[in-house]
């Protein structure tokens, strides 16, 4: 259709379609269609809109290409890690306890490795496989922030208009704590992205923490105050989340403003 769509209009008939999709598909398929649609809407830009999908460059840019190996490490500690700690932090406090997994978990484990990375690849390919590079014009920074604000407006029809994802706890806070986290996932998951070249370190992160803070805050701690624990301060978007993610973004920048001293 458009062959020459640059990168700053392709970035633009991205988000308009990915947000369009998530406002109208909320409540069908208990969100499924949602779920789904960053991956959707990438298939449609490539093979429909700018037809970049019928040469190799155009599937070279989502990243795919290499699986960025060294970075795993990163990705993992830096999500599994941050909600193992963030989960130690409520116990300690006296928010909940430890406990034995007791209940379904095996299938649960099965089921999440399963749809889990499926998922997660459903979105990650459209932020960082497709719309973040295509807002290298805007700079890294500005890049990681932008696809961040589109990350949460596409959240935003899924939480307000269905009872299905952060429905407990006073909304206010909770979109507060949801907006902060997502801007440093954005952040975080962008670095990983532009230190690999790749997008599965990404993929592999966004599934380490949907996980790991799903299957401990159900498994594995037990609470008289669940909204507390799983809203406010352990869960998805928790403020010790918020917190571990954001410094954990915030190191690896500085990390990488740092000169590195020449050698010889």
């Amino acid at each position: 259709m458009f062959e020459q769509l640059s990168d700053r209009t392709s970035s633009i008939v991205f988000i308009v379609l990915t947000l369009t999709i998530s406002l109208g598909t909320a409540n069908i398929a208990g969100g499924l269609i949602l779920a789904i649609s960053p991956l959707l809407v990438v298939l449609a830009m490539l093979l429909v809109i700018t037809r970049e999908g019928y040469s190799r460059p155009g599937w070279r840019r989502l990243g795919m290409g290499r699986l960025g190996l060294r970075t795993w490490p990163l990705a993992v500690a830096t999500t599994a890690g941050v909600c193992l700690l963030a989960t130690a932090g409520a116990v300690v406090l006296g928010f909940g306890r430890f406990s034995a997994p007791q209940g379904d978990w095996v299938q649960s484990v099965i089921a999440l490795s399963i749809t889990g990375p499926i998922l997660a690849f459903a979105e990650e390919i459209g932020w960082r496989g497709y719309l973040q590079p295509r807002l290298a014009f805007l700079g890294e920074r500005s890049a990681m922030l932008v696809v961040g604000l589109v990350w949460i407006a596409w959240h935003l029809p899924y939480i307000l208009l269905t009872p299905y994802y952060h429905s407990e706890g006073t909304r206010s806070l909770v979109l507060l704590l949801f907006g902060g986290s997502v801007i440093a996932f954005s952040f975080l998951f962008g670095y990983l992205r532009v230190l690999s070249g790749s997008v599965w370190p990404v993929v592999l992160a966004h599934f380490a923490h949907n996980a790991t803070f799903a299957l401990l805050l159900e498994y594995a701690v037990s609470t008289e105050q669940p909204v507390v624990v799983r809203e406010y301060l352990a869960g998805d978007t928790g403020l010790f989340v918020l917190a571990g993610t954001a410094a954990c973004a915030l190191a690896i920048g500085i990390s990488r403003s740092v000169p590195v001293p020449a050698r010889g």
